[in-house]
C-alpha cells in the first residue's frame, strides 16, 4: 500500500504535490512502525475485549439460571437427621417444641435447635411471659411403626432443599408425578379438645429424641384420624390415620 502511494506521487510530478512526497518519503519507514505498532495494539485490544465479553456473557447466564433457583426449608419432624435425598442438606438437628397443651395461648409447633445460644437474660420466671415446652408423642393406639414411642420426647431436624421447592400433600404416601419424596409418615397434631398449633407430617420411621422416657404434658402430638360427613367418604375413611408425604420438585 505504502509502496503503491509512493509511486503516485512520482507519477502526479505536480510541483504543489512535490514536497508533500518527498515529506513522506524521507519518513516512511517511521510511518509503517506506527501504523504496525497501532494496528498490534488494535489486535490486542480487540482480542482483551473478546475475553472480558465471554467473561461477562457467563456472568449474566449464571444470574439468569441462578434467578430461577430457588431453596426451601423444611422441617423433618421425628427425626434427628435429614432424609438421604439428592440436593438436600441439613441445616440444624432439635427437639420439637411449642405451646404447652393446656393453654389457650399456645404457639405453633416448631423445632428448637440443639445448640441454643442466649443474648441478654433474666433466669427468674415470669408466667406472664409465653411459655415454650418440649413435645412429646401421644400415641395410643399405634400404627406399627410408631412402637414404644408413647410419652417419649420428639426429635426433629431443619433441612435444605437446594434448588427445590418443596410440598407437605396430606392424605398421600407417595408424591405426584413429577415430584421428588422426600419422606412419608403420618399427620399428626394437638388433641382436638386442645389449643390447636397446626398438622405437620411426622416420619413414618419417628424416633425418640433420647432415651429418656416421660409424662410431662407438654406440647403433645397426637395421630389424626377423619370423621364423615363434610369429609367426604369415601374416598376418605373414617377412623384411619391420615398418612403424608413430603415432596420436592427441581426449579
Amino acid at each position: 500500500m505504502i509502496l503503491g502511494l509512493v509511486g503516485a506521487c512520482m507519477l502526479l510530478g505536480a510541483q504543489a504535490l512535490e514536497p508533500k512526497c518527498v515529506n513522506y518519503n524521507t519518513n516512511r519507514f517511521e510511518y509503517e512502525h506506527n501504523v504496525i505498532e497501532k494496528l498490534i495494539y488494535l489486535e490486542q485490544f480487540k482480542s482483551e475485549n473478546a475475553k472480558k465479553m465471554q467473561v461477562l456473557e457467563q456472568q449474566v447466564q449464571g444470574c439468569i439460571t441462578n434467578s430461577h433457583q430457588t431453596s426451601a426449608t423444611y422441617v423433618h419432624w421425628g427425626k434427628k437427621t435429614c432424609p438421604n435425598v439428592t440436593g438436600t442438606t441439613q441445616v440444624y438437628t432439635g427437639q420439637a417444641a411449642g405451646g404447652h397443651s393446656s393453654h389457650a395461648g399456645s404457639g405453633e409447633y416448631i423445632c428448637l435447635p440443639s445448640d441454643p445460644e442466649y443474648d441478654q437474660y433474666n433466669s427468674v420466671a415470669d408466667t406472664s411471659r409465653s411459655l415454650m415446652y418440649g413435645a412429646e408423642y401421644e400415641i395410643h393406639s399405634n400404627p406399627p411403626a410408631f412402637n414404644n414411642l408413647n410419652q417419649n420426647d420428639v426429635a426433629c431436624s431443619v433441612c435444605l432443599a437446594g434448588g427445590k421447592s418443596t410440598l407437605m400433600i396430606p392424605g398421600r404416601t407417595s408424591c405426584y408425578s413429577g415430584w421428588t419424596k422426600e419422606y412419608q409418615g403420618y399427620l399428626m397434631g394437638e388433641h382436638y379438645t386442645h389449643q390447636g398449633k397446626g398438622y405437620v407430617c411426622m416420619d413414618k420411621n419417628a424416633e425418640p429424641l433420647h432415651s429418656s422416657f416421660a409424662d410431662l404434658n407438654g406440647a403433645l402430638f397426637y395421630l389424626v384420624e377423619g370423621r364423615c360427613g363434610t369429609l367426604k367418604c369415601p374416598p376418605y375413611v373414617e377412623g384411619r390415620e391420615i398418612a403424608c408425604v413430603v415432596c420436592s420438585i427441581r426449579t
